[in-house]
């Protein structure tokens, strides 16, 4: 099998060298998105219980 290459390197070594340079942002991206969905689960167990409505008379 022919390995392919960009500008002389071969594609796993650029692959791996943008997934290692591109980790810390991927882990910022899902501590920031663990943290926005904690909030909001908090968000919406502070919310008061939402009252059922009267029913209707026969």
């Amino acid at each position: 099998m022919v390995a392919l290459h960009i500008a002389g390197l071969p594609v796993e070594e650029v692959l791996l060298a943008a997934v290692a340079a591109a980790s810390p942002l991927i882990a910022l991206v899902g501590w920031e998105l663990s943290a926005r969905i904690k909030r909001l689960k908090a968000w919406v167990r502070r919310r008061p219980p939402v009252a059922a409505p009267p029913p209707e008379p026969p």
